[in-house]
């Protein structure tokens, strides 16, 4: 009876310890192309407007210093709140709204937002 026992045992010890085996091996490749893709003090922004443009100073009533479209992801170099409370950020090109843009933490997130921005259209 003892041995019986013992057969069975083994017999569940090594379905259970075969069982916990992952058999298959997932390759996770890290994109380093953007060094700053995962900083977690750099905030990135997609467009979400058609066509937004670019203010060379905060305000609706500066100059236009340029133009991005829906879809864009850029690195936000900083932010304030003009007189209305309204936020507006910095990029490399000059002033947006915080209207025509939504903020993300990182730039992987900001770059599936981004596809599925521009799959939709």
């Amino acid at each position: 009876m003892k041995k019986i026992f013992y057969i069975c045992l083994l017999f569940v010890c090594l379905l259970n310890f075969n069982s916990c085996q992952k058999n298959d091996e997932t390759v996770i490749i890290l994109d380093h192309s953007e060094p700053l893709a995962l900083a977690p003090d750099v905030e990135w922004a997609v467009i979400t407007d058609p066509y937004a443009a670019y203010k060379t100073e905060m305000g609706w009533t500066s100059s236009v210093a340029g133009h991005c479209r829906k879809g864009e992801i850029l690195q936000i170099k900083g932010k304030s709140l003009d007189s209305n409370k309204e936020n507006w950020y910095l990029f490399e090109n000059g002033w947006l709204p915080g209207n025509c843009l939504s903020v993300f933490s990182n730039r992987l997130k900001a770059s599936a937002v981004s596809e599925q921005l521009l799959s939709s259209d």
